[in-house]
């Protein structure tokens, strides 16, 4: 038989176990046989086949002169002075006409032609550049934000949004949307922040290094991923596998009279030593996927036939070649499962032999091999 090809292997035990159920008439028990065959492997094959430490490397680089990183002339530095200048005069212009005009009005009590329409006109545009005046006083203290970022900042390459606003004494929420601005606004020139607003990064060489950092951890998470469900996958197939065992040895026990005896036992034992095989190895699981979710369950088929018929009470020719037949095809199964199990040692025969191999050369190197004491 060939290595790990034991695809004759049910053929010959279906053809076995065929003559053993023609001799004795069970053409019922042979259906029961093939139907839960086949609804156990399709049982099978269907479930079977079926960061606040992850980035501190960022921050290992050397020091960097962040005056590269930033603005020299951060935006609304001057346009806001600009804005408080022209709209503070704009309001203290327009605002005091239209001030003197209301009291005039009020005081004298005098309508002039047109004289609404100025008013009107002054209060808007008193309006416009108190606008102006807001503005620029938004502008100035965004600007003073920036600087306050940057001295926490410092030479650092990243840091956390968090530390941030607690430093500026801001929500985070106003932070992140401050940086964010600061950003578009060229204000940091290469700064950037993560997917989950939690670090903003000074450079692009920082935010590539996040990026690759990130793709390996979800490249680590996939991979753990996969393998918990192989470990589930090799816990669940063992389990199944050991069921079968001790089935195995449930009938064994109430065949211990029966010359089969002997023969359960060798089929239960080498069953468990590819198990114990699989379990020290589980990268041999995909070898053996076929011995536990096929094998198997016609092995304890046949071993359940056997029981059925040794218990009649009368044992006629057609029930004794049957029970002959059966017990060919458990010395035929005894002897694939021992090709198996011995294919699953064939690592563990490299691995020795490579030992070996080393030793002979170092000993040769050393002057210890036994040709050199005959000299």
């Amino acid at each position: 038989m060939d290595k790990k090809d034991f695809s004759n292997l049910e053929d010959q035990i279906m053809s076995t176990v065929s003559n053993a159920l023609k001799a004795i008439d069970f053409a019922n028990l042979k259906k029961d046989i093939n139907d839960k065959t086949e609804d156990t492997l399709n049982q099978f094959k269907s479930k079977f086949n079926g960061y606040s430490g992850k980035y501190m490397s960022l921050n290992k680089k050397a020091k960097n002169d962040i005056s590269k990183y930033i603005s020299k002339r951060p935006s609304g530095s001057i346009s806001g002075i600009l804005y408080i200048i022209f709209g503070a005069i704009g309001s203290l212009t327009f605002g005091s006409s239209a001030l003197i005009f209301l009291i005039f009005k009020l005081l004298f009590g005098v309508v002039i032609i047109g004289s609404n329409i100025i008013f009107g006109i002054a209060f808007l545009l008193f309006a416009v550049n108190l606008g102006l005046l807001l503005r620029g006083i938004t502008l100035i203290k965004r600007v003073k934000r920036f600087k306050k970022y940057v001295r926490f900042i410092n030479d650092n390459n990243y840091l956390l949004i968090k530390d941030l606003a607690k430093f500026a004494k801001e929500k985070e929420n106003f932070v992140v949307k401050d940086l964010s601005k600061m950003i578009d606004l060229g204000m940091f020139l290469e700064g950037h922040i993560d997917e989950e607003k939690t670090y903003f990064m000074l450079n692009d060489e920082v935010y590539n290094d996040y990026l690759n950092l990130k793709k390996q951890q979800i490249a680590k998470e996939t991979n753990n991923e996969k393998l918990n469900e192989e470990i589930d996958e090799i816990e669940s197939t063992i389990k199944i596998g050991r069921n079968y065992i001790e089935q195995i040895k449930n009938i064994r026990n109430e065949l211990s009279k029966e010359e089969i005896a002997i023969k359960l036992d060798k089929l239960g034992n080498i069953s468990n030593q590819i198990l114990i095989q699989v379990e020290k190895n589980p990268k041999k699981i995909q070898e053996v996927n076929k011995f536990i979710n096929h094998y198997l369950p016609i092995t304890i088929k046949l071993i359940n036939s056997y029981k059925d018929i040794n218990n009649q009470l009368v044992q006629g020719e057609n029930i004794e070649n049957a029970k002959i037949e059966i017990e060919k095809s458990i010395d035929l199964i005894n002897s694939a499962f021992e090709n198996l199990l011995d294919d699953l040692f064939e690592d563990v025969v490299l691995d020795i032999s490579t030992d070996i191999s080393v030793l002979k050369t170092l000993f040769k190197q050393e002057g210890l091999a036994e040709d050199d004491f005959k000299k």
